[in-house]
C-alpha cells in the first residue's frame, strides 16, 4: 500500500473570481487567497488549488483543453515516495519540488504528482440512523437536515483517455492499484489504490475524441441528506446540475453532479461500496452509470421548468458534460 489518497488537484483559471465563488459555494474552506492563487481545503485537509492561467508554475493543459492541470496523490511515507520516484524515472522525466513533491506524466498524458500524505484518512462517525421494515434505529428523533454541504474528502477522480487498457496497466503495474470493475471492450475501468478501499478511487473512460481530459472529481459527504442539502443549496446559488441526484449501481453510491466552470464536473457522493481482496471484479457489458437520476436536478420553486424523474440523458459525453445512457443488467465475471 503506497498511495492512500488524493492530496491535491490543481487548476489554472482565467477568472479567479468565478473559481473563488464556485469552490466556496461548493462547501470547501478557503485557506489562502493571494496573487499566486487560491487554496481550498476539504474536511481532512486535502486541497483544490486554483492558480492564475498565466502562472509559470502551472503544468500544461491536457489534450481536451480544460483548465485541469494536475492531480497529486498522497503516499504513505517517505520511503514509498522515493520508490515511486526511482521507478518512474526509469522511463520518464521526474521532477522534485523543494518540499519533496514528485511530478511526472503518466502513460495517458495526465500530469500526476506524489507527496507524503499528512492528512487524516478517516474520522470516526456515529453514522446515520435509518428506519426501514424490520429495522428501526432512529427513535424519537428526526433525520439531520443540511443547509449546505461540507465535503469530507476527494474520494475519486475520473478521466477521459484514448485507451483505458494503457491507463489500467500503468496504475496497476507501476503504482499498485487494484481492479474493482470494468466495462468490456475497453469502455471504462474502475481502480482502487489498495486492497481495502472504497469501490474506486480512479475511473478511466474511453474518450470518443481520443483526447485525454478530466471528467469529474468526487467529494464525499456524510449521507444522502447532505447530498440533497448540498445540492439544493448549490443550485440556489446559481450553479448548474450536470446530472442528479441519483444512484450508481456500480459502487452503489448516491450522487449529484454539477458543471465545473474550470472543466468537467464535481460530484457530491455518499454510501459507496467498500471492497477488499475478496471482491470479484465484474465485466459490465453496458453502461450502468446510474440506476435512477434526475437529468437537470430537483425542480426549484417557480423556475418554470419541468424535469423528468427517470429518463437518462441521451448519448455519451466529453469533458464538461456527464452524459448518460439507459442501463441494462447484463454482465459477466472478470478476472483481476
Amino acid at each position: 500500500m503506497a498511495i492512500v489518497g488524493i492530496d491535491t488537484v490543481v487548476y489554472g483559471s482565467p477568472d479567479l473570481k468565478t473559481a473563488r465563488k464556485f469552490f466556496g459555494d461548493w462547501g470547501l474552506k478557503k485557506v489562502a487567497d493571494t496573487r499566486a492563487g487560491i487554496i481550498f481545503e476539504t474536511g481532512i485537509g486535502s486541497r483544490i488549488v486554483v492558480r492564475p492561467e498565466a502562472a509559470k508554475t502551472l503544468r500544461p493543459r491536457l489534450e481536451g483543453g480544460s483548465n485541469f492541470r494536475e492531480v497529486i496523490f498522497g503516499v504513505v511515507n517517505a520511503s514509498a515516495l522515493k520508490a515511486i520516484g526511482e521507478d518512474l524515472a526509469r522511463d520518464r522525466d521526474v521532477s522534485v519540488d523543494t518540499d519533496g513533491t514528485l511530478h511526472a506524466i503518466d502513460d495517458s498524458g495526465i500530469n500526476v504528482g506524489f507527496r507524503v500524505w499528512k492528512h487524516r484518512r478517516e474520522t470516526p462517525s456515529a453514522g446515520t440512523a435509518w428506519n426501514g421494515p424490520g429495522s428501526r434505529t432512529r427513535i424519537d428523533k428526526v433525520s439531520p437536515v443540511y443547509k449546505n454541504a461540507q465535503p469530507f474528502k476527494m474520494g475519486h477522480i475520473v478521466f477521459f483517455v484514448s485507451d483505458t487498457r494503457v491507463a489500467e496497466a500503468f496504475y496497476r503495474k507501476r503504482l499498485g492499484f487494484r481492479l474493482s470493475d470494468r466495462y468490456v471492450g475497453g469502455a471504462g475501468v474502475f481502480l482502487r489504490w489498495t486492497e481495502k478501499s472504497e469501490h474506486h478511487n480512479l475511473f478511466f473512460v474511453k474518450s470518443r475524441t481520443g483526447k485525454t481530459d478530466i471528467h469529474h472529481i468526487a467529494f464525499e459527504v456524510s449521507d444522502i441528506h447532505e447530498v440533497f442539502g448540498g445540492g439544493l443549496e448549490f443550485s440556489k446559488r446559481g450553479w448548474a446540475t450536470d446530472v442528479g441526484p441519483g444512484r450508481h449501481p456500480v459502487s452503489s453510491a448516491y450522487f449529484w453532479y454539477f458543471r465545473n466552470p474550470l472543466g468537467g464536473a464535481v460530484e457530491y457522493f455518499c454510501d459507496a461500496d467498500y471492497v477488499t481482496d475478496a471482491w470479484k471484479p465484474n465485466n459490465y457489458r453496458t453502461n450502468r452509470f446510474s440506476e435512477w437520476h434526475l437529468v437537470d436536478g430537483i425542480r426549484q420553486r417557480d423556475d418554470g421548468k419541468v424535469r423528468p424523474s427517470l429518463p437518462a440523458a441521451k448519448g455519451a459525453a466529453e469533458p464538461g458534460r456527464v452524459g448518460q445512457v439507459p442501463f441494462k443488467t447484463a454482465r459477466a465475471s472478470a478476472s483481476s
